[in-house]
């Protein structure tokens, strides 16, 4: 059986920063403006959302979340592309899927408190941003709306993998 020890680690060292919401939030928000779903925040909330964010360069091969690690951060990929990894039954890494530019990952790991459910490894050089777990939580409680807005857009993004999901399960379910 695997291990279930939660390990809190860093962000990879291969994470280059290039800026974060204070200093960096008028780039920041143009970068959210093309992430799939935001187009129901208006441009103050984007503001808002960018000043809890940093930006990333990761090289090609980078690994940016292992599965099992418990240090959660929302991610959105600017550009590039992401290999999503799942380990098997006999801890062999199998591609489960990408992220493409504009998409949204790590959410769940935010909202569960649990650990990464799969790795994340760059394919191509690529630009992230990266809230952590406090910062979600901050701006939750610092505008319940913006909160609400996004809670909302990881929401429809959950379902859609969902049924998504279910869809392909389907035809290997024999009862």
């Amino acid at each position: 059986m695997k291990n279930s020890q939660l390990i809190s680690v860093p962000l990879p060292t291969h994470l280059e920063p290039i800026g974060d919401g204070s200093s960096f939030q008028d780039t920041i928000y143009n970068m959210l403006t093309n992430v799939q779903g935001f187009e129901i925040f208006e441009q103050y909330e984007l503001m808002f959302l960018a000043k809890h964010m940093k930006v990333y360069r990761v090289p090609a091969g980078v690994t940016i979340f292992q599965e099992r690690d418990k240090n959660s951060h929302l991610g959105i990929l600017v550009e590039g592309r992401i290999c999503v990894y799942k380990e098997d039954s006999e801890d062999a890494n199998k591609l489960f899927g990408f992220v493409t530019e504009g998409r949204i990952f790590g959410e769940v790991s935010v909202i569960d408190d649990l650990p990464y459910s799969a790795s994340l490894i760059t394919e191509s050089d690529s630009t992230i941003l990266l809230m952590s777990r406090e910062s979600f939580r901050q701006c939750i409680a610092d505008n319940s709306i913006i909160g609400v807005r996004l809670l909302k857009v990881i929401a429809r993004l959950l379902c859609a993998r969902l049924r998504s999901t279910s869809g392909k399960l389907a035809d290997y379910i024999d009862v």
